[in-house]
């Protein structure tokens, strides 16, 4: 017998049904530890998700990153591959000048040889012609004292002789001053030639590094950062100028009339001023002298490049 006394009303009521309220109570805590167990996953599950998303989100970053990089890299490369180019055109034309130079001062050299070579046949002749001159005057000598020695009625022969020995011996003092100032000339004209020489290069020297100086006190350094660079092809085949021109984004060039050329460059300075970048490329074997190479190079810079405009 139980020690307790069960003062439950309907006890036995109570008694009979006991059984019930243990299994709701199981069936109950059960749904609760489910319903614990499906918040912890659920919980977890979101933990991941947001720990996914963190990667996600920090390698889109990193890829941005290394996007903006390569960007810059590309931007950079394009622009010391631009003033490459641009600085081979300017070794070229100096190349060029400096070969057209030679050329000057080579057909220059020939032609003082020549002159040369003339003063010296013309000296050659006039002493031939003093030497003659001489021989003669030898004779007319001989013949003066032979006339001396002859007979008073040959007297007046003999006066007509010298004063032809005079005469010759006038022209021969005159053709010995000629000489002596023809070598005096020649002399001069061969330290005029050099002091000129040396006096031309002293002053393009003394011009290029004053023009270097003023250019880098006066402008910052001409450069393709930043701008809208367009090419500019000029050369010369089978007698003919070829121009081709070559816009930013093209794949190609295409080739143009000087007219066409203007055309499209005065078009591009509109829609971009103070941005347009002119790449010009004169080719080794371009066929062009130097002047004309020149010419052509200034009035595209000074009529469309950024650099060359008035601030």
């Amino acid at each position: 017998m139980s020690a307790f006394v069960d003062l439950r009303t309907n006890g036995s009521a109570d008694n009979s049904h006991g059984g019930f309220w243990p299994s709701f109570t199981d069936i109950m805590m059960v749904v609760m530890m489910i319903f614990m167990l499906a918040s912890v996953v659920l919980i977890l599950r979101n933990w991941e998700l947001v720990q996914e998303l963190r990667t996600t989100i920090v390698a889109e970053q990193v890829a941005a990153e290394m996007a903006r990089n390569v960007t810059e890299t590309n931007a950079t490369l394009e622009e010391q591959l631009a003033q490459a180019q641009y600085q081979l055109s300017e070794l070229r034309m100096q190349n060029m000048q400096l070969s057209e130079k030679n050329t000057q001062q080579s057909e220059g050299l020939a032609q003082r040889d020549q002159q040369l070579l003339e003063l010296k046949s013309n000296l050659a002749e006039s002493e031939g012609a003093r030497k003659r001159q001489q021989v003669e005057l030898s004779f007319l000598e001989e013949q003066l004292d032979n006339s001396i020695r002859e007979l008073a009625i040959r007297r007046e022969r003999a006066e007509q002789q010298e004063q032809r020995l005079q005469t010759v011996s006038t022209q021969l003092k005159t053709i010995e001053q000629s000489h002596r100032q023809q070598a005096e000339q020649l002399t001069r004209l061969k330290q005029e030639s050099s002091a000129q020489t040396q006096q031309l290069s002293g002053l393009q020297q003394e011009y290029d590094t004053l023009k270097v100086k003023y250019d880098k006190l006066v402008k910052p350094a001409r450069t393709a950062r930043g701008k809208y660079v367009v090419e500019v092809r000029y050369e010369k085949r089978d007698g003919k100028e070829s121009i081709h021109i070559k816009d930013k984004g093209e794949t190609r060039s295409s080739k143009v009339t000087r007219k066409q050329m203007h055309q499209r460059l005065a078009a591009l300075k509109k829609a971009h001023p103070g941005k347009l970048y002119i790449k010009i490329i004169i080719p080794s074997d371009s066929g062009l002298s130097y002047n004309k190479a020149w010419n052509f190079m200034k009035v595209l810079l000074e009529k469309y490049d950024y650099y060359h405009q008035p601030q």
